[in-house]
């Protein structure tokens, strides 16, 4: 349990610090108006709907590294060799991947409208949606330098590159956004410009450590080739659809939201920041035990492989049921920080926000559940089965109970949905995890029998 908290904290406080940018965003958006946060929310829906197809597939690298380097033992030159190779994949698909889905950003207008959103918030949607369009690549090579010092065990720096961006990010986006007076657009130019900058920062600095110096992307430039990206391709892409998927329900409770006024839409993102919260506490968790799968399935060691798998789950478990039960205790304190004095929606924001709020604090065990479960399988290299699973989870089960839910219990209803569907999706992925360590273990152990038999 030391290993896995340990490397799980500054990953912890990494997505907290980044879930504290997406706070003070919001806040700002308050500062604004109430439409700004409906249109804001709205904006950055849409945005993280399109960043997801590339960083759920760049992503997998993490894994891929980690899986290497977890045969430095055994096969050192090897491991390097793969190391390289997974690094400069991820480089390569992050370029080819933002230039593949640009425009995308120029037709996301019309879908929203087409989708009944109030059309002043698409307004202000499209403002933030654009200026958030140049943080893409910027972001998805931090991701991959991320998951580098992320299977190498180097977590703490990945907490400091976290908090070194909310500290140039947050007064950034306020002088834009408020001193230079261009609203909700100056949020989105403040986060580009802020991840430009902290690659830049953060590259030169993990490439200058002596542990990383080999792996510089920069050297045996004749290693980045197309075949490269095919094994990220190969973990990568169902990830991104079973990712993408889990987007896309919350992207469609949003558009449900949208249609039941700009007071319902503005509810929705306050609770996906709460469901937020929660996610990236159990999301630190996942990753580390992800990694720490992949370096044991490296080193084909099955009985480690299922005590850190073990130990994820009921960690995550137990974090989230406790935010949980909090949440639904004190949802007065939610309607304090998002109210905003004088405005005419605040009334209704208020009066309906605490309903919902436990219908949301409801998702949070069983989203932790399905999170860490195929976090643990892509450390595997178990993705199709998830893939399917998130189908029938989020498309079969969960928008379908929203929408029908939608008609007699409102803004609640949406949420009540969502849960059922994460809840039908973790039980699913706990059982295919379930199979898939045994599994494992059965084959190394067959392996190892095998080799004994051969050295008799």
């Amino acid at each position: 349990m030391k290993k896995l908290i340990s490397l799980a904290i500054p990953l912890i406080i990494s997505q907290l610090i980044a879930q504290l940018l997406m706070f003070t965003d919001v806040w700002m958006m308050a500062q604004l108006n109430i439409l700004a946060i409906a249109g804001g929310g709205l904006g950055a829906s849409v945005y993280s709907f399109i960043f997801i197809i590339a960083g759920s597939t760049v992503g997998c690298v993490a894994n891929l590294i980690a899986i290497a380097y977890g045969k430095q033992v055994r096969q050192p030159e090897k491991a390097d060799q793969e190391v390289r190779s997974s690094l400069k994949g991820g480089i390569l698909l992050a370029v080819i991947l933002t230039v593949a889905l640009q425009p995308l950003f120029y037709t996301m207008d019309n879908w929203l409208l087409h989708a009944k959103q109030d059309p002043q918030a698409v307004v202000l949607a499209m403002d933030y949606f654009h200026a958030l369009k140049w943080s893409m690549l910027p972001t998805l090579f931090l991701l991959v330098l991320r998951s580098l010092v992320s299977a190498f065990g180097d977590t703490r720096s990945v907490m400091v590159m976290s908090l070194a961006t909310v500290m140039l990010n947050v007064p950034l986006s306020y002088l834009l956004a408020f001193k230079l007076d261009m609203g909700i657009a100056g949020l989105g130019y403040g986060t580009s410009l802020a991840a430009f900058i902290i690659m830049l920062g953060y590259g030169f600095w993990v490439f200058s450590q002596p542990r990383y110096k080999k792996y510089n992307p920069l050297m045996l430039i004749g290693e980045y080739k197309l075949n490269a990206i095919t094994p990220l391709l190969g973990i990568g892409v169902p990830i991104m659809i079973a990712t993408l998927l889990e987007h896309a329900l919350f992207s469609g409770a949003a558009l449900l939201a949208g249609t039941l006024g700009a007071v319902s839409l503005a509810i929705n993102q306050i609770a996906m920041q709460c469901l937020n919260f929660s996610w990236n506490i159990a999301f630190g968790f996942s990753q580390a035990t992800s990694i720490l799968v992949s370096q044991h399935v490296g080193s084909n060691e099955p009985r480690l492989v299922r005590h850190y798998a073990k130990q994820g789950l009921i960690v995550v478990t137990a974090t989230s049921a406790v935010i949980g039960v909090l949440l639904s205790m004190y949802p007065e304190f939610l309607t304090q920080v998002f109210s905003v004095e004088g405005d005419a929606l605040a009334t209704d924001l208020v009066k309906a926000l605490p309903g919902v709020m436990i219908m949301v604090a409801l998702c949070f065990v069983v989203d932790a559940w399905q999170l860490a479960a195929i976090s643990i399988l892509r450390g595997m290299k178990v993705v199709i089965a998830p893939t399917v699973v998130t189908v029938i989870g989020y498309w079969l089960v969960g928008l379908p109970a929203a929408w029908f839910l939608m008609d007699t219990m409102g803004l609640e209803g949406i949420w009540a949905g969502v849960a059922l569907g994460l809840a039908a999706t973790g039980i699913l992925l706990m059982a295919i995890l379930y199979k898939s360590v045994t599994d494992f273990q059965r084959k190394a152990e067959g392996v190892e029998a095998h080799s004994m038999g051969v050295a008799v």
